[in-house]
């Protein structure tokens, strides 16, 4: 144990710290201890995504069976302060205090979101969440195929990306129904969404679907949707050619607005899903990282780890990000000629933990 860390005190010293009256319970993997003068949080050490534990240098979840009787002492409002440990060999470590930034319902409190007053340092967190090390990673051959076929690096890259699930059920029929026969990239993107049903899990998701609609260029079919449908993406249909193999994409900004926008996007269908899908795969993959707004010509030491995904920047009308992978990573970029943010998305955590040696000033940093 680092010697600049707080010292290890005995389990029963850390539960003591909730005062007389003292109740326990388990949510999870974590002991919960309730007394006259506070309540007492202890987490066992390690790497928990998703369940109760240490998961960044603020955040500490709680996850598990339902214990409305402690709702009162996890309300924002509660008088009494929470305090945390991590469970380690030896004894507890003081993390801190917190204050609780979301919970489930007081019928069903199964889970809460604790936020430390004061963040680990990184020496804390390494001890009390340690980064495992990386899995497999997928390779990046498929970005060979951008340009020459689109349809394939997007099967390729989500096979590789994306976790095997059961594959669902292929539907009866024709894939859109009364709609007649859809265009050739939206039918494999259906295809392969069977394969990897993590496809139609998206924040913004390709519809299972497709729905017709109208708009300002004539009859269009929606195929996608953002933010609760305040945007989408649809072809024109008919399609204005018959046979036509990759037709064009509108985007309508607040499709259901008075006087909704439509723009017509730089790529064509077949490669608009491509752009779409690694989009939201950076947005849904399991370990994040964001930067704040910086100098440009700080990104210039990211370049020879990245290889550039030959699209045109995503969004180019509001955040124009650029795409860009290397294996397990992911990354978007809102560039100008002086300032840069930038999201990376990875498949673990120890492809992150590099990006420190950069210097980057993060808003998130899940490695």
């Amino acid at each position: 144990m680092p010697h600049s860390l707080p010292p290890l005190i005995p389990e029963t010293t850390a539960l003591s710290v909730a005062g007389a009256g003292l109740h326990r319970y388990g949510m999870g993997s974590a002991l919960i201890a309730t007394g006259a003068d506070a309540t007492v949080v202890i987490v066992e050490a390690g790497d928990s995504p998703g369940v109760s534990g240490v998961q960044d240098s603020t955040k500490v979840l709680l996850r598990g069976d339902t214990l409305p009787v402690l709702y009162p002492r996890f309300d924002f409002e509660s008088p009494l302060p929470i305090r945390l440990f991590a469970r380690m060999d030896g004894g507890c470590l003081p993390l801190g205090a917190a204050r609780c930034r979301g919970l489930s319902d007081p019928a069903n409190f199964d889970y809460a979101a604790l936020e430390l007053d004061q963040p680990l340092t990184r020496e804390m967190l390494d001890v009390v969440r340690p980064v495992p090390a990386p899995g497999p990673v997928p390779d990046v051959d498929w970005v060979d195929h951008v340009a020459a076929d689109p349809i394939q690096a997007l099967e390729s890259f989500a096979l590789g990306w994306f976790p095997a699930e059961e594959p669902e059920l292929a539907e009866e029929g024709n894939a859109a129904g009364e709609l007649g026969s859809l265009p050739e990239a939206l039918v494999a993107f259906r295809r392969v969404a069977r394969l990897r049903p993590a496809l139609r899990r998206f924040r913004d998701p390709v519809l299972e679907q497709p729905k017709r609609a109208s708009g300002p260029f004539g009859d269009r079919l929606v195929f996608a949707v953002q933010d609760g449908a305040d945007m989408d993406w649809s072809i024109p249909w008919p399609l204005e050619e018959p046979g036509v193999a990759d037709p064009r994409v509108w985007c309508t900004d607040d499709p259901c607005g008075t006087e909704p926008e439509t723009f017509i996007e730089e790529e064509l269908l077949s490669r608009f899903l491509l752009q779409f899908t690694l989009y939201e795969a950076t947005i849904a993959a399991p370990y994040q990282a964001w930067t704040y707004c910086m100098p440009t010509a700080r990104l210039d030491t990211l370049w020879s780890m990245l290889r550039p995904i030959p699209l045109s920047p995503f969004l180019p009308t509001y955040t124009a990000e650029k795409l860009f992978v290397a294996p397990g990573l992911l990354m978007s970029a809102s560039v100008d000629e002086s300032e840069a943010t930038v999201a990376f998305g990875a498949l673990h955590r120890a492809t992150l933990t590099p990006l420190l040696a950069h210097g980057f000033r993060w808003s998130r940093f899940d490695g």
